[in-house]
């Protein structure tokens, strides 16, 4: 296991026996469900936000992303069209998307941040003129994905779950993952080494995109509509789970398990403050609380902190010889 998934692996396992001990009804079978659903979406959005980290890069349109995919879905969904060819064009949606980011960050050499952040933008009227309002056809045997069941695990959980975790293993284990990591930790000697880094950066904000639109599909499939507002919340959400994965925003560091673990410490904290009767904007609060205290442990590097600490132990003794 990375060593910057340990933190985030121990405190999820304190906090969910904790929360089993002192917190009404998390225990319960049908809590830990609505657990699951819950985090099918920023299970997706976290693993493709950090394959993006991990290339020195973010993704700021996930959310809008997400959306996009639940307004498409409302729109093109009838019975005229078809649900595998409404699937194909959800799919076509997420290509163009993550392509273009990529061609503004690659081709044109746009800061990441300012291109997602101009796609952000654009998508939100893009959004807004498709679906004004909440509404659309989602037929009843897509919305049946949200709520099938294999025994007491929610199917929808457990293939994303699947998703992720085949991802993950790719990841850590292809020629792919190494080349990854290496254009995010020093892209010019990645790129003297033979590393097609542009072709990388095409590939994870493509994925990025295509997993936030798999996430709209779902939010369409358990809401049974369009909301042109449903993504708004996860673009802070799937950065801040991200990072408290152990993903570095500076590139080259994270890991998809990482990801994995991040998401279910944020909706285990939602669900417990949920549980708890905590008004929703306190919720965003503490999120925000998350992300700083998450990226300013992680910038502190072990080895770094220990040098730290012997520099001053020797200056101080230095001191002492002086004086005496």
């Amino acid at each position: 296991m990375n060593r910057r998934t340990v933190g985030p692996v121990l405190f999820l396992l304190i906090a969910i026996v904790g929360s089993v001990i002192f917190v009404p009804y998390f225990g319960t079978s049908s809590n830990f469900r609505y657990l699951l659903i819950q985090a099918v979406p920023l299970l997706l959005l976290a693993t493709g936000q950090t394959l993006v980290i991990l290339t020195s890069g973010i993704d700021l349109s996930v959310g809008q992303t997400v959306t996009l995919g639940a307004v498409v879905a409302s729109c093109v969904m009838d019975p005229g069209m078809g649900l595998w060819t409404a699937l194909v064009v959800c799919a076509f949606a997420g290509v163009l998307v993550g392509g273009a980011n990529a061609v503004m960050i690659e081709r044109f050499n746009l800061p990441p941040f300012l291109a997602t952040l101009g796609t952000t933008f654009f998508l939100v009227g893009v959004n807004l003129f498709l679906r004004p309002a909440p509404g659309g056809f989602i037929p009843r045997s897509f919305q049946s994905i949200a709520t099938a069941r294999l025994g007491d695990i929610p199917v929808a959980a457990l293939a994303t779950l699947l998703v992720v975790a085949a991802i993950g293993i790719f990841i850590d284990r292809s020629r792919f993952g190494l080349r990854l990591h290496a254009v995010g930790s020093d892209e010019r000697r990645a790129r003297l080494a033979g590393v097609p880094s542009g072709w990388i950066k095409y590939v994870v904000y493509i994925v990025s995109a295509e997993l936030a639109i798999a996430a709209g599909l779902f939010i369409a499939a358990r809401t049974g509509t369009g909301d042109p507002l449903v993504g708004s919340s996860f673009q802070l959400s799937s950065i801040t789970a991200a990072v408290l994965g152990g993903a570095a925003l500076t590139g080259g560091q994270g890991t998809v398990w990482g990801a994995i673990i991040g998401a279910f410490v944020l909706g285990m904290i939602s669900n417990v403050l949920n549980l708890l009767g905590v008004v929703a904007y306190w919720q965003w609060v503490i999120q925000g609380i998350v992300l700083i205290l998450a990226v300013s442990i992680y910038s502190v590097e072990i080895g770094d902190l220990r040098s730290k600490i012997r520099l001053r132990r020797n200056a101080l003794a230095g001191d002492t010889g002086n004086a005496s």
